[in-house]
């Protein structure tokens, strides 16, 4: 069943504007949707997966829906496809990818695959922004704080390791709960690379795609993209069961991990003595 708010998440006003769902498996980023759509005069509700998409679809008739496409359960092509045969209103309404698979042949496949457009993750205020006033005519009422200068990181290779605009956006957004969301990613992140390891190493296609998802999702509101963009590539070969190349991509996935955990912490101490 969809959820209407979520811990940390705002709450939309029930009476307030277009209907829109967010089907998004991670929390944090779901989160982070949320604060986003509260800017905008509109209703939202969330989801974590496919099926659940598709339950709140046959509840409720929404205007929009922002579809996550690498989900577990079901992925965001194959629910869209479900939801567009529920009734005559789910077959004209705007379904947006939500994806950091991005280029011109990747929108145009969504766009065959009867999706209504594309938004990159990871998601800011620009990109939807501009898929709501494209789809919705709705413009964003409430203004952006600013966020903090990154010339208080230590070195020049830290400031290349992470997209600090995206830190920034993010740790604004999330404003209290950000601090306890990055140290639970300082602190789990060697797991979640070596469970991935392991998982290379026994051959566990299913088990790569999952965990590949998990560390992709995580790395992009923390701005670690390259992280994200090697997971994302491991999560395909997991998805597709083509897991050769997992070894060499695992690799370079190891190495941006060590470089980007290593600018967050000093970040993370940094916030920390700040107060």
């Amino acid at each position: 069943m969809a959820q209407t708010a979520q811990q940390d998440m705002p709450e939309s006003e029930e009476a307030a504007g277009p209907h829109i769902l967010v089907v998004e498996d991670n929390p944090v980023m779901a989160s982070i949707m949320g604060k986003l759509l509260s800017r905008f005069e509109a209703r939202f509700d969330v989801v974590a997966n496919g099926l659940e998409a598709i339950d709140a679809a046959k509840e409720a008739e929404y205007d929009l829906i922002l579809m996550d496409i690498l989900m577990p359960t079901l992925g965001g092509v194959r629910s869209t496809k479900a939801i567009r045969k529920l009734s005559a209103h789910y077959e004209k309404i705007p379904i947006i990818a939500v994806t950091a698979r991005v280029s011109e042949r990747a929108e145009e496949e969504y766009l065959s695959e009867g999706m209504s457009g594309m938004i990159k993750k990871p998601i800011n205020r620009v990109n939807l922004s501009e898929a709501l006033r494209d789809h919705l005519g709705l413009e964003e009422h409430i203004p952006t704080p600013a966020t903090d200068d990154t010339s208080a990181v230590h070195d020049t290779d830290d400031l290349d390791a992470l997209n600090w605009e995206v830190f920034n956006e993010y740790r604004t957004l999330l404003s209290g709960s950000f601090m306890g969301f990055l140290k639970d990613y300082l602190t789990a992140g060697p797991n979640m690379l070596s469970d991935i390891g392991d998982a290379i190493t026994a051959d566990d296609a299913p088990r790569i795609q999952f965990l590949a998802h998990k560390l992709k999702s995580t790395a992009q509101v923390f701005g670690a993209e390259s992280v994200a963009d090697l997971a994302a590539q491991l999560e395909i070969m997991g998805k597709n069961n083509a897991t050769a190349p997992a070894p060499q991509i695992f690799h370079e996935l190891h190495i941006a991990y060590e470089r980007t955990q290593r600018a967050l912490r000093k970040k993370y101490i940094l916030m920390q003595n700040m107060g």
